[in-house]
């Protein structure tokens, strides 16, 4: 499937959600994100290389679907949220002006996905149900987006992607939850320290993660925070009744910390090829993130970066790998 093809369903998709407005079921359109990550801020090319995505948010109004009740399991008093997403992600070797296999070195891959989510939050909790459909390999248009982009600021050609994963199909599912541990919205200096857990099943990855991410700042938002593309989820989901009043002050300000780990069962960006035969990497089971950034908005319009490091993530690899993840959002 090409990658067009994944734009024009996600144009689709909204058409219908627009026309679910006059159901039962209705979906107030809250919020786009747009973002942009790459691995340029720590001065690198390689390893996960670059990842973009468009999101919107969905607030529920009446939902009467039983899944809702499925994702909260305790008495408390929730507000529902759907999102989709079109994502493309790039993964690279180290050198990548070669054109023969790199034996030691991570496949090249392309992963370029729709991602449809449930999110179910309280005051305290957030839990979220996700599904990831899309293709990996050559469908996914990698190898033609990071070329294109590279002739377009003068960077040297990608040569190496004839040695890129084949054409796989990848579905996965993921649970994550939230919980606002410490917070303290009402004085002039405000903060929130928020846990997380997850766990992702499919035949592109398998693995369980926990962390947590904390913030320090003026006016912040009454939301499950913002994080990275593959970690903590979709960033800015309200706490129980704090829909209408993300925006009640004009501007906020936040810096942000965030540290997680991750046990590994299976990453098809490394181990190769679910049923056929491709290049593949022996990986390490467990992982550490670290990262720093920062959160600012006026009025509808807010702007995160978020910078973080990991650990090896395969037995072979020098050193961990350094991320940065620009997100721009609009609040409708």
């Amino acid at each position: 499937m090409k990658i067009k093809n994944f734009i024009l369903s996600i144009f689709l998709l909204n058409s219908f959600v627009y026309a679910e407005d006059n159901q039962e079921n209705k979906w107030v359109f809250d919020r786009f994100n747009y973002y942009f990550e790459n691995d340029i801020y720590t001065q690198t090319d390689d390893g996960y290389s670059a990842g973009v995505r468009l999101s919107f948010l969905y607030f529920i109004e009446n939902p009467n679907y039983p899944i809702y009740d499925f994702l909260f399991l305790d008495l408390d008093k929730t507000n529902s949220y759907f999102s989709f997403s079109l994502t493309n992600q790039i993964f690279t070797p180290t050198d990548t002006e070669s054109k023969e296999l790199q034996v030691d070195d991570r496949p090249y891959a392309g992963w370029t996905y729709m991602n449809f989510a449930i999110h179910k939050s309280s005051t305290k909790f957030l839990r979220t149900l996700s599904l990831k459909v899309g293709m990996i390999g050559p469908a996914s248009g990698a190898e033609e987006i990071q070329n294109s982009v590279h002739r377009l600021v003068g960077s040297t050609e990608v040569k190496g992607w004839n040695n890129q994963l084949k054409n796989e199909l990848g579905c996965n599912l993921k649970y994550l939850q939230k919980r606002i541990l410490i917070s303290n919205f009402e004085d002039t200096l405000e903060w929130s320290v928020i846990p997380f857990l997850s766990a992702e099943l499919g035949n592109v990855a398998i693995n369980a993660s926990a962390g947590f991410n904390t913030r320090f700042g003026f006016n912040i938002q009454k939301d499950f925070g913002v994080s990275s593309i593959d970690i903590g989820g979709e960033p800015g989901i309200p706490i129980y009744g704090s829909h209408k009043d993300i925006r009640s002050h004009n501007w906020s300000f936040s810096l942000n910390l965030t540290a997680s780990t991750s046990v590994v069962a299976r990453d098809i960006f490394l181990d190769g090829n679910t049923f056929t035969q491709s290049h593949s990497v022996e990986k390490e089971r467990f992982i550490y993130y670290g990262g720093f950034g920062f959160t600012l908005r006026y009025k509808s319009f807010l702007f995160d970066f978020l910078e973080v490091h990991n650990s090896k993530k395969f037995t072979k690899e020098t050193h961990g790998h350094g991320v940065g993840t620009m997100v721009f959002s609009w609040l409708y």
